[in-house]
């Protein structure tokens, strides 16, 4: 099986300045993305995609963060490229 999960934080920034719902919900979403782990043999590729780091994961001891692996940069981040030109002050 193959899984897309896109901006799997949403939910929670959506919510980040009501600390009662936003932890709520990242227990929920904990509960959710455990069926991970329960269905691991059947997993060959799963791509999660968001803009922060929640640990909503600790069930999953397998995961490979390759948010700053160069050879992923193009597609999960920012390049050294993209820093000196896109990114860069003005002076």
């Amino acid at each position: 099986m193959v899984a897309l999960i896109d901006e799997y934080d949403k939910p929670i920034l959506d919510n980040i300045l009501n600390g009662d719902r936003a932890r709520e919900l990242c227990e929920g979403l904990k509960n959710l993305y455990s069926v991970l782990k329960d269905t691991d043999s059947h997993l060959h590729f799963v791509l999660l995609t968001g803009v922060s780091k929640f640990s909503l994961f600790s069930g999953l001891n397998n995961l490979n963060d390759i948010t700053l692996d160069a050879p992923y940069a193009t597609i999960c981040g920012y390049t050294d490229h993209d820093m000196d030109t896109v990114l860069r002050q003005s002076p």
